[in-house]
C-alpha cells in the first residue's frame, strides 16, 4: 500500500464538548513533550508518516480498549486518528525499533517519577511509614521462537519476567523492569536512599540477608517470609510465656520449632552474610523473627523484620505482610485487562514496546480514575445529603468504565488536539482490502491452479 495525506475536504469536522478528563490526560502526557522526545530519537526525520502523538494515544488507550492488541489492530486505530489515509503494515511494524522502545521507556520512567495522582493516606498500622513498597516478579509466556532473547527455564520455552515494585499509597508501579524469565527477582531490586522511611514487603524471591541489611542501613523497614529450612541461632526471647514453656535463648530454630505449642514466636536471631559482595569476610546482624501459628496448615508462618516489638506485635507483622496481595492484583490487572498474557509476536522490539505500553496504559487509566474521583467529590459537595454521604468511587469499577469507553476517550483526545474524523467509507475500504492481493485464493487454486 502507498501512503498519502488525507484530503481535508474528505474529513469531517467536529468539536467535542469540553472534558476535564481530556484536559487531565493532556496535562499528564503533553503533546508538545511527546513530539520533542520523538524528535530526539530521529524517528520523525526518518519516517515521514511517523506521528508520535497519534501513535502514543493509539497505543496507550488502545491497550485498554477491547481484546485485540495485535500490531494490525493498532495500525488500524492509528490510521483512524492520524493524518494518513493508508499506511502499510510493514512500515508501521518497522516503527517498533530500538529508538521507539527507548522513547517509550523514557516516557514510562518519567511518568513513574513525576505523575501527579492522588495518594491514599496510610493509616492504622501503616501510619508511620512514608509508603509501603511491595516487590515481586511475574512471568509472561511467549512464543517459543522468542527464546533467543527471552529464555525461560525449559529448553523449549520462552518467557519474559516482569519485575515490579508497587507503591501501596498510589497503587502504581514505583519500579518496572523486564528481563528474560531466567533472571532472579533479587537481582532487579536495587537498594539505596529510595527505601528511607518506607516499609518493604518481600517474598522468598528476595530472601537475601545482604538486602535486609541494606534496607536497614538506609533507614527503611522490611518484612520478609522465612525459608522453611532456615536455622537461625536464637539470642533473645522478646515474649515470655507462663508455665512450662520451652526456653528458646541459645537454641537453634529447627531444634525447637516442632516442639513448640505456643501461638506466637517472637525472638531475636543472628544471621551472617557478606556485607561486601564477593568478600570472604562475613558480617553478623541481629534481626527479629516472629511466627504466628496457622490452624489450616498446622505450622508457623515465620517472618524476619527490623520492626520493633514495642510498635508491632507478632500478629501485627503477619497482618502487614498480607498487604503483599495488592501486587498480585496489580499483576492480574496488567495481564487480564491490558493483555500481557496475549503477546502474539516473536519480535523482541515489539514485545518490549507492548510490555512498556501496558504499564503506560495502566498509568493513563489511573490518571483518568483520579480525575473521575475529583469530579465525583466536587459533585457530591453541591448535592443533597444522601448523595454527599455516598462512598468514594471504587478504583477498580472506575478502571472498568475506562476500559469500556477507552476508544471514545481516544477519539475525544485526538479531536481536542486538532485531528479530524476520517472519511468512514474510505477508512472501511482501506481496512477491508487484502494486503497481499497477488496471493492466489483457495478457490482460484482449485479452479485453475497447477497440481504438484
Amino acid at each position: 500500500m502507498t501512503t498519502s495525506q488525507r484530503n481535508p475536504v474528505d474529513s469531517v469536522t467536529y468539536s467535542p464538548p469540553d472534558s476535564v478528563i481530556v484536559d487531565r490526560i493532556q496535562r499528564a502526557f503533553p503533546s508538545d513533550e511527546l513530539r520533542e522526545r520523538a524528535r530526539a530519537t530521529n524517528l520523525v526525520e526518518r519516517e515521514r508518516k511517523f506521528d508520535a502523538v497519534a501513535l502514543f494515544y493509539t497505543l496507550s488507550l488502545g491497550f485498554a480498549a477491547g481484546s485485540d492488541r495485535s500490531v494490525q489492530a493498532f495500525l488500524e486505530r492509528f490510521v483512524e486518528m492520524s493524518d494518513c489515509d493508508e499506511l502499510s503494515y510493514a512500515t508501521f511494524h518497522g516503527w517498533f525499533s530500538p529508538p521507539f522502545v527507548a522513547l517509550l521507556r523514557e516516557i514510562l520512567d518519567d511518568a513513574i517519577e513525576n505523575l501527579d495522582t492522588r495518594s491514599a493516606e496510610l493509616s492504622g498500622r501503616l501510619e508511620r511509614f512514608r509508603d509501603v513498597l511491595i516487590a515481586d516478579g511475574s512471568i509472561v509466556s511467549l512464543y517459543q521462537d522468542a527464546a533467543d532473547v527471552y529464555a525461560a527455564t525449559g529448553d523449549d520455552q520462552a518467557g519474559l519476567k516482569l519485575h515490579l515494585t508497587e507503591s501501596l499509597s498510589t497503587g502504581l508501579p514505583a519500579r518496572y523492569q523486564t528481563t528474560d524469565a531466567k533472571t532472579q527477582e533479587r537481582s532487579q531490586l536495587p537498594t539505596g536512599e529510595w527505601v528511607a522511611g518506607a516499609l518493604v514487603l518481600l517474598d522468598l524471591g528476595f530472601y537475601d540477608f545482604w538486602l535486609f541489611d541494606r534496607i536497614d542501613q538506609n533507614n527503611g523497614w522490611f518484612v520478609s517470609r522465612v525459608k522453611d529450612d532456615a536455622n537461625f541461632e536464637i539470642v533473645e526471647e522478646l515474649r515470655t510465656w507462663r508455665g512450662n514453656s520451652i526456653p528458646l535463648e541459645g537454641e537453634s530454630l529447627q531444634d525447637v520449632l516442632d516442639d513448640l505449642q505456643r501461638q506466637e514466636i517472637d525472638v531475636r536471631i543472628t544471621l551472617s552474610f557478606e556485607r561486601k559482595r564477593g568478600s570472604s569476610t562475613s558480617t553478623t546482624r541481629t534481626f527479629r523473627l516472629v511466627g504466628v501459628w496457622n490452624e489450616d496448615t498446622e505450622k508457623y508462618h515465620l517472618y524476619l523484620t527490623n520492626l520493633s516489638k514495642d510498635d508491632y506485635s507478632a500478629p501485627d507483622i503477619a497482618q502487614l505482610y498480607r498487604a503483599r496481595w495488592e501486587i498480585e492484583l496489580l499483576f492480574k490487572e496488567l495481564k487480564s485487562r491490558f493483555g500481557l498474557d496475549e503477546i502474539n509476536t516473536t519480535d523482541p522490539y515489539v514485545i518490549e514496546a507492548l510490555v512498556i505500553m501496558a504499564a503506560i496504559s495502566l498509568l493513563m487509566s489511573r490518571v483518568i480514575v483520579d480525575e473521575l474521583r475529583k469530579l465525583d467529590a466536587k459533585q457530591r459537595e453541591s448535592a443533597d445529603d444522601a448523595t454527599a454521604s455516598s462512598p468514594q468511587l471504587p478504583r477498580r469499577r472506575c478502571s472498568h468504565a475506562v476500559e469500556r469507553h477507552a476508544h471514545l476517550i481516544q477519539l475525544y483526545v485526538m479531536l481536542d488536539l486538532g485531528y479530524e474524523l476520517p472519511d468512514l467509507d474510505e477508512l472501511l475500504l482501506w481496512a477491508s482490502r487484502d494486503p497481499n492481493p497477488h496471493r492466489p485464493r483457495l478457490r482460484e487454486q482449485v479452479e485453475s491452479g497447477e497440481f504438484w
